[in-house]
């Protein structure tokens, strides 16, 4: 029970920890660039709330931590300029990066390694995942994994607890570079959109992109699961 326990602990610290390090990289940002930080939430749903928090205004708290979210006063981001919309967008995706070269960094990895090896992960992770799937060197279910079998790794033992959080801050940050809505990509190619599409356009092209983005999500998360599921009721091998 007690091994139980602490395996929830810690897949739920490891999912609100690297979330809430995303979320605030992009609340950090928005306050720099003076746009209003309306609620930060750890968790997605009904929780704890907490009013008149100075610079974060409304903080939530809920038990349901595979999420989080930051809202922002969209006025204030919406009169901005184009680069300091895209530093909020790209804030998010950096202070993952940077958690995760912080931990290499603590277990020992040489400051120049760390950094190196963390934005090559970062910038390079798609090509690199995409030059693996079709040259058949990486097997689809291997390359993606859904909750369970994120869940599964953390509470795991293959590599030290926090390397294993520095490689999913890592992949959060590579994941988040797709520009699709609701990624943070998809942010920064809206913004781009914007400067050469009409608004009737912009409209209709960003209304695709969001379906496709979704669509997207939803079938990670489903093939992702499917692929944790035949692992764990895989027949032993004879």
């Amino acid at each position: 029970m007690e091994s139980v326990a602490i395996a929830i602990l810690k897949i739920a610290f490891g999912f609100g920890i690297i979330l809430a390090v995303h979320e605030l990289g992009h609340a950090i940002a928005a306050m720099l660039c003076g746009i209003k930080v309306q609620r930060f939430s750890i968790g997605i749903g009904p929780g704890l709330k907490i009013r008149n928090v100075p610079k974060l205004n409304e903080l939530v708290i809920t038990p349901f931590v595979i999420g989080a979210y930051v809202m922002l006063d969209e006025n204030d981001l919406a009169r901005k300029s184009f680069w300091k919309r895209n530093f909020v967008y790209v804030a998010g995706m950096l202070s993952n990066v940077i958690v995760a070269i912080l931990i290499l960094i603590a277990y020992g990895v040489a400051v120049s390694k760390a950094i190196g090896v963390s934005f090559y992960i970062w910038l390079a992770g798609w090509p690199l995942t995409i030059s693996m799937l079709t040259s058949g060197a990486v097997a689809p279910s291997e390359a993606v994994s859904g909750p369970i079998g994120i869940g599964q790794m953390m509470a795991g033992s293959q590599f030290p607890y926090f390397i294993t959080l520095a490689l999913l801050n890592l992949a959060v940050a590579m994941f988040n570079l797709l520009p699709l809505p609701p990624f943070d990509g998809g942010h920064m190619m809206t913004s781009v959109l914007e400067k050469i599409m009409s608004k009737e356009r912009l409209k209709k092209t960003v209304f695709v992109l969001q379906m496709v983005g979704l669509a997207f999500i939803g079938f990670l998360l489903v093939f992702g699961t499917i692929g944790d599921l035949s692992k764990i009721f895989k027949p032993p091998s004879r």
